[in-house]
């Protein structure tokens, strides 16, 4: 379990260091959401595989687990709204540009 758990979290460092991009800000939210995925199988596997060996693990990594994955959908949703933000701001400002040297 704990091969599984380290070949599957070691597998989602691969897009991180794959794809390069021009961006720094699409870099950032990029990055952070593999990283996000990689902690939470990290703390997932662990988690079982600490199970598997019948450690009692007790609640902790059960909240540690709910609170790593909460944090990920508030950075996701927030790097949505930012980059839909920059998206929507530059495009205002190319149309304004534009009407004004027509």
């Amino acid at each position: 379990m704990f091969a599984i758990t380290l070949a599957f979290v070691t597998l989602l460092f691969v897009p991180i260091t794959a794809f390069k991009h021009k961006n720094e800000l699409i870099r950032f939210y990029w990055v952070g959401v593999w990283i996000f995925l990689a902690m939470i199988a990290a703390f997932a596997g662990g988690s079982e595989t600490l199970t598997a060996f019948r450690y009692d693990v007790g609640d902790v990594p059960n909240v540690l687990l709910t609170v790593l994955t909460v944090c990920f959908v508030i950075f996701v949703m927030f790097g949505w709204f930012r980059l839909s933000f920059a998206a929507i701001r530059a495009g205002v400002t190319h149309w304004l540009k534009t009407r004004q040297n027509a």
